[in-house]
């Protein structure tokens, strides 16, 4: 996660890291309910065989200590997913035991498909990710404040491989942005009632904190029918 702005995120407990048996950290993914996550379908490219994989929760380290580490017993991608241009990059995980909820394990609410998040919302991203273009990942869990970008605005910069399922946040000034290491990861931002939803998935961009480049995110709301298909909300 790119450039200024950053700071340790010690109070943000439902972001989580994906990781194999063989690797550390690949890609974030955010509790939505007790036994689901929600992720980018890019992060399973190359192995989507759930004995594969394994999720981190209750720790702010990239490198796991302290946290509990769960099996996942399901992999769902998104069925209109599209590995060239990223549209509908999301990804549904079932861990195989329920994820005991706690002051460090807790799910983020999920918007309804019509809800829309306005351009002055609070809203953060977050992620283990590199803190600059072409760097390494950082242990600390990190999370820097973005705004959404409008969608036109958006659009003059990626023309039309930007899609109706997608939505940018960041600066169209640069700096404050998701980078590699952070896909998967939740755009969260806080509503009136004090309470955080999910807007995005964190899913590509043009190189990390470009000028005119936001961060590209998958829309919840595009494909929050989906996910009804699964969760019993």
């Amino acid at each position: 996660m790119t450039y200024e702005g950053l700071r340790i995120a010690k109070n943000i407990h439902t972001v989580l890291t994906l990781k194999t048996e063989t690797l550390s950290h690949l890609c974030g993914a955010t509790l939505i309910h007790n036994r689901w996550l929600l992720t980018a379908a890019h992060c399973f490219k190359s192995d989507s065989t759930p004995n594969n994989w394994a999720v981190s929760l209750g720790s702010v380290l990239r490198s796991g200590v302290g946290a509990l580490v769960v099996p996942i017993q399901r992999v769902i991608i998104h069925p209109a997913f599209n590995g060239t241009n990223m549209d509908h990059d999301v990804a549904l995980l079932e861990l195989a035991v329920p994820a005991p909820m706690s002051y460090t394990i807790q799910s983020v609410c999920l918007p309804s498909p019509v809800h829309r998040f306005l351009k002055s919302a609070e809203c953060y991203i977050t992620g283990w990710g590199s803190m600059r273009e072409g760097g390494s990942l950082t242990n600390l869990l990190q999370k820097a404040a973005v705004n959404i970008i409008d969608q036109t605005d958006c659009q003059q910069s990626y023309g039309s491989v930007l899609t109706s399922n997608m939505m940018c946040a960041g600066f169209m000034a640069g700096g404050r942005d998701t980078c590699l290491g952070d896909s998967g990861g939740p755009l969260t931002c806080r509503q009136p009632s004090g309470q955080w939803f999910i807007a995005g998935v964190t899913s590509w961009g043009h190189g990390c904190g470009r000028v005119g480049f936001p961060g590209v995110y998958t829309r919840v709301t595009s494909i929050r029918s989906w996910i009804s298909t699964y969760l019993p909300f």
